[in-house]
């Protein structure tokens, strides 16, 4: 049959790409040419597929098993869509499509997580506001697309106590972003022993997806960018003002307070929840 029998849930803007990427290039993983099908978001929903800026969205059960065919010939097959993470309401929708189905979540500090949101939809055109009038807003209770209550994304515990509840702990593998940019070898191996595939397989880790690297919100430095990537002037500028010109866009201070105060005891619940020390994620 033309279905998964893992899904990788979350988080938005937590390696999930990398992850999704690393599995496609397992000989013993089929993974479909999409991500973010987003299909257990409307499972059992009538409605003809639609799309999410360039994305396809899957919304029938024909339009799912298509995106599977040839899965029959690998030893598993999955997909990753964030917004089962994010709508806790999927967890009942995977279980009755598979209650076998097994999970993989990784989990970046939110604090981290929201200001890479927040960025991401720069980098697409879509966000206008600073980020400390986008927090403002989703504070405030202005109505807002799911993809930008930044906030909101980075609240983790509650859905993960949904899925282990409805699935058991069993199913569910937990990972953290930080392992994945600190020991990218082993955490796909714990992947691998999850899934039941062969752990000495080793994809190209070196490579880095879904970046906000060359995204810029300084306005001087945006104008200084574009004109050194059409006269390359950089060239002959001291590498202090160079790296200055090319740095990577940074959260300020009393944004990062603010997080901090806000995610305070969401980080405490889920390091109990985890078993696993986050005190780190508030520093």
């Amino acid at each position: 049959m033309n279905s998964p029998n893992f899904l990788i849930i979350g988080c938005n803007k937590g390696g999930t790409t990398s992850l999704f990427q690393y599995l496609k290039e397992h000989p013993e993983v089929f993974m479909p040419r999409i991500k973010e099908p987003m299909f257990f978001n409307y499972y059992q929903k009538t409605g003809e597929d639609g799309a999410f800026r360039t994305q396809k969205v899957i919304k029938s059960f024909p339009s799912y098993r298509k995106i599977f065919e040839g899965s029959e010939a690998y030893k598993v097959s999955g997909e990753a869509s964030t917004s089962y993470l994010a709508n806790p309401y999927c967890a009942a929708n995977i279980y009755d499509f598979n209650p076998t189905m097994k999970l993989i979540a990784i989990l970046r500090n939110p604090i981290e997580r929201a200001f890479s949101n927040y960025l991401m939809y720069v980098r697409w055109g879509e966000e206008k506001r600073t980020f400390k009038n986008a927090l403002k807003d989703e504070m405030e209770g202005k109505e807002l697309p799911q993809g930008k209550q930044y906030i909101y994304l980075g609240r983790y515990l509650k859905s993960l106590q949904i899925y282990s509840s409805t699935f058991g702990e069993e199913q569910i593998k937990v990972l953290l972003y930080d392992d994945l940019k600190s020991s990218p070898h082993q955490l796909f191996k714990e992947v691998c022993g999850f899934l039941n595939i062969d752990d000495s397989f080793t994809p190209n880790l070196n490579k880095r997806f879904n970046t906000n690297d060359a995204v810029e919100i300084r306005p001087i430095y945006r104008n200084l960018k574009r004109l050194d990537r059409k006269f390359n002037f950089s060239k002959i500028l001291p590498n202090s003002l160079k790296k200055k010109i090319h740095a990577k866009p940074t959260m300020k201070a009393r944004e990062k307070q603010k997080l901090i105060d806000l995610y305070n005891d969401e980080i405490l619940g889920l390091s109990e929840f985890l078993q696993r020390d986050l005190n780190h994620w508030l520093k």
